[in-house]
């Protein structure tokens, strides 16, 4: 299969590319920081935790041999380990501490979700861009325009194949000089369809377009010159459609 040309696209596009680039690594650099500082807080709470206190063994002692006499019987002595009572100043400093580990748990829960709001306010495109972004409708003459384009790629590249891949190419490039943006969640395919298919034209006349550009693209059988001459009377007849639509 012959490798598909590529149409430049137009330098608003680029720049408003590189924008939103710029949001989503900035969002991640402060999610990286806020994931950072929970961290740091988890390994302080876990350092300030008090150490654990042993208490010793209790052992019993071995009760003495009790003779045999007429001597009254006596219970033995045992030995008990008193546990020395804490120090009355030490419960402060660790009062303190555990309040201060909080306050910073706190603060830091705080700082995820700011950065979180902060995030989607990033992802969101400027008002600027939202405003450019709005849908704009086709007009007749912008369709004919971008026809035109598609038909003088079709008839000047030597390859069957490839002409019919940039003739396709050059309709999505028309529109979008014409201010209408492509969904990312769009193919090239479904947007020129999608575009050209809200004027009043022969839909099937486009659909078999958009058919001969998906044998382009992905059958191992290459497109003969029967095919750009069909392509290229599916294109004439779009545009003589538009023409009557005009007067």
């Amino acid at each position: 299969m012959t490798s598909a040309p590529t149409l430049e696209a137009p330098a608003e596009h680029e720049a408003a590319a590189s924008r939103r680039r710029a949001r989503r690594t900035l969002a991640a650099l402060l999610l990286i920081t806020a994931l950072g500082a929970l961290g740091i807080v988890g390994l302080g709470a876990s350092a300030e935790r008090g150490p654990l206190v042993e208490v010793g063994e209790v052992r019993e002692t071995e009760p003495p041999r009790v003779e045999q006499t007429a001597e009254e019987y006596s219970e033995p002595d045992w030995s008990v380990y008193t546990v020395p009572p804490r120090e009355s100043g030490g419960e402060a400093p660790r009062i303190i501490t555990t309040a201060l580990v909080a306050i910073l748990a706190m603060a830091a829960a705080a700082l995820l979700v700011w950065l979180m709001v902060r995030m989607r306010a990033l992802a969101r495109p400027p008002l600027e861009e939202a405003e450019e972004a709005a849908d704009v409708d086709l007009t007749a003459e912008q369709a004919r325009t971008a026809l035109a384009d598609a038909r003088t790629r079709l008839t000047t590249d030597m390859d069957a194949q490839d002409a019919v891949v940039a003739a396709w190419l050059a309709l999505e490039a028309a529109i979008a000089r014409a201010g209408i943006r492509r969904d990312p969640a769009q193919t090239t395919l479904e947007f020129v369809v999608a575009v050209l298919g809200a004027l009043d034209v022969d839909r099937s006349a486009l659909d078999r377009l958009a058919h001969l550009y998906r044998r382009a693209l992905f059958d191992d059988a290459p497109l003969t010159e029967a095919d750009r001459e069909d392509a290229l009377a599916r294109l004439d007849l779009l545009a003589e459609q538009l023409k009557e639509e005009s007067r």
